[in-house]
């Protein structure tokens, strides 16, 4: 596991993801996030939830 602190990351120890990575994470949170929204106007609660978890994690990559 690489510990080393590059760049301007929040946290330290941890290596921020290449800017493409980070781009396709962040893409992929806006998608989730509107699934999500989309099923939760549509009165679907629980798979409105689900797309809120993968969204979650997408989210939690590009911070």
């Amino acid at each position: 596991m690489n510990t080393t602190q590059t760049g301007s990351t929040k946290r330290p120890g941890i290596v921020p993801l290449h800017p493409s990575l980070n781009q396709k994470a962040q893409h992929s949170y806006e998608q989730y996030l509107s699934r999500a929204h989309d099923e939760e106007r549509a009165g679907n609660r629980i798979e409105a939830e689900n797309y809120y978890q993968h969204a979650e994690h997408y989210f939690r990559s590009i911070r």
